[in-house]
């Protein structure tokens, strides 16, 4: 009798791993630009931000003889009984001409959580499809704490103002005319702005009941991103007073609005509106392509995606908001979470799910929430 033997499967170009813990990574970097995407919760630039709330970052990188064809930043910390944790923002990141080294990847990142002693990875990509079919096939479970938003609005700004103006709702473009003639005046602002700044988004962290960070972050934060020029901040005026300001993170095709504060006065002038008209002007006008709104409720985008119309009635305020901006609504992947305790993994992956929405393990998750 014949046997028949499955042929042994080839290994990717016969793939080298690397692990990099310089804190400006310009080959990662230079990785990461070539894949034209905006993945900056994945650039050495960002890890050097989250250094200030003690994340270290390491990375773990997959090359042929030619080049980088894959890899990811990983964000490491210690929590208070718990131990390591780790954590992968939008990633890992890999050539697409090359989608069969994601496996290899996933892998790597379990083998790195267990020789470095992490007692939870979490990995959040960037994109469904092959990357989250492949995180499920290697055992991570879903985990439902938002650690960096799971649903967005994209405005597409490639086409002329007018047509941009148009997608909006009639609402929207009458509150971005009414702001430019009732007195709101926006520019850009510079790192002397930041605390006016603060100050707004403190204001309306306070009426939102959110936490955010002290000034000294952002001015971190500014120090890190302006050198490349990466940072924007956009502030509206009323006869010299700031009344609403945003700062943005500018990559690849795409300018991402990351947060924005509000005074909550002069409601009637509409600065936070005549404040988005403004910033889509100036990222178009630099040649930018999509304006992302960062973030919306889940919910709200899931009912938005399987309705033919929009009751906007029953949205969210932020989501309201952002949805009659006239953009696309995209449901990006949740966070998948990996435990190395084998008997840790097991009762997660029966109860983990109920665990992660409790009131303590969501505030614990502000430590993981980009900003």
């Amino acid at each position: 009798m014949k046997l028949t033997v499955p042929p042994i499967p080839p290994i990717p170009n016969q793939l080298t791993t690397a692990i990099s813990c310089v804190e400006q990574d310009s080959s990662w970097d230079a990785f990461l630009a070539e894949r034209g995407g905006n993945h900056h919760l994945q650039c050495s630039q960002w890890a050097a931000v989250k250094k200030v709330n003690d994340w270290n970052a390491k990375r773990i990188t997959l090359s042929n003889s030619q080049s980088v064809v894959g890899g990811a930043q990983i964000l490491i910390r210690d929590v208070r009984y718990f131990g390591k944790i780790a954590y992968v923002p939008k990633g890992p990141v890999y050539r697409k001409d090359n989608p069969q080294i994601i496996d290899s990847l996933i892998q790597q990142l379990k083998n790195f959580a267990k020789t470095e002693r992490i007692n939870g990875l979490i990995v959040q990509p960037f994109e469904s499809g092959i990357i989250t079919e492949s995180l499920a096939n290697h055992g991570f479970r879903n985990c439902p704490i938002e650690t960096s938003p799971t649903a967005t609005v994209i405005l597409d700004i490639r086409s002329e103002l007018d047509d941009i103006l148009a997608k909006m709702s009639k609402g929207m473009r009458n509150k971005i005319r009414r702001g430019q003639t009732r007195g709101i005046e926006c520019r850009q602002g510079g790192k002397t702005d930041l605390p006016a700044f603060h100050q707004l988004l403190m204001q309306t962290a306070q009426r939102r009941r959110f936490t955010i960070f002290d000034l000294n972050y952002f001015e971190h934060m500014w120090d890190t991103f302006s050198p490349t020029n990466s940072m924007q901040l956009f502030i509206a005026e009323y006869q010299g007073e700031p009344v609403a300001a945003q700062f943005c993170i500018n990559r690849g095709n795409t300018i991402i609005a990351k947060q924005i504060g509000w005074s909550g006065g002069h409601s009637k002038r509409h600065p936070n509106e005549a404040l988005d008209w403004y910033t889509i002007q100036w990222a178009k006008q630099q040649g930018y392509e999509f304006y992302d709104l960062e973030g919306i409720s889940r919910t709200d985008a899931e009912s938005i995606v399987q309705s033919d119309q929009i009751d906007y009635s029953s949205l969210a305020g932020p989501t309201q908001y952002k949805i009659r901006l006239g953009g696309e609504v995209t449901i990006l992947p949740t966070a998948f979470c990996f435990f190395t305790n084998p008997l840790l993994h097991s009762l997660y992956s029966r109860i983990g799910s109920r665990l992660a929405r409790t009131q303590f393990m969501q505030k614990t998750a502000g430590r993981f929430r980009t900003g």
